[in-house]
């Protein structure tokens, strides 16, 4: 009895067929090879030792808690990046990480939730810190405000303006060398203005 051949569909045509050679197929012959080719199991060895070493975790890393990491990402972010207006802790983390000789993505589950609450964490401080400061400087500026009104409305007399607009506000704040918080600038614009038209009506 002839074997349905796969290939073209039909019965197997033995001898007709250009793949028949000794008195047997050599498509199935070679399938047959494929499948008796014994199992290596060092290839997966190898394929394990490498996901082993790609997720190496460092021991600090291990016995750190998120809120020691977050302490040190917080520290470096502030050494590395003292200069910057904002620190942004997502982008410096992955500095932080690398030097602590990490790939964050490369972690086992457990680690890489530890490192995403530091990162969390580190963020809170960050953004708490600079409210604060933001908070400390609008208050010495509000202190201060009734003197830059009063500085800005002699400005715009010596200056000829009845009326300031926001390039007149910069323009007095460059000359007398001073750097103020949006808001102040916005009072500063306001009350100035209120009392240059009060004087012009007398």
């Amino acid at each position: 009895m002839s074997t349905f051949c796969p290939i073209i569909k039909e019965q197997c045509k033995a001898e007709e067929c250009m793949a028949w050679r000794d008195d047997k197929c050599l498509i199935f012959s070679y399938l047959e090879t494929l499948v008796a080719l014994p199992y290596r199991e060092s290839d997966e060895e190898d394929d394990e030792l490498e996901f082993s070493e790609q997720r190496k975790v460092p021991e600090h890393i291990k016995s750190a808690t998120p809120e020691e990491l977050a302490t040190e990402l917080v520290a470096f972010a502030k050494r590395e990046f003292a200069h910057e207006e904002r620190i942004w802790i997502p982008e410096v983390a992955e500095f932080f990480w690398e030097k602590k000789g990490i790939e964050k993505w490369d972690m086992p589950a457990d680690i890489r939730l530890k490192l995403e609450k530091a990162e969390s964490l580190a963020k809170q401080q960050i953004e708490s810190e600079r409210e604060a400061e933001l908070k400390a400087q609008l208050e010495k500026e509000k202190a201060e405000l009734t003197e830059l009104v009063a500085q800005c409305v002699t400005w715009a007399s010596e200056q000829g303006l009845s009326r300031l607009t926001n390039s007149d506000i910069d323009a007095f704040l460059l000359e007398i060398g001073r750097e103020i918080l949006p808001q102040t600038k916005k009072a500063i614009y306001a009350t100035a203005n209120v009392q240059l038209k009060s004087a012009k009506k007398k």
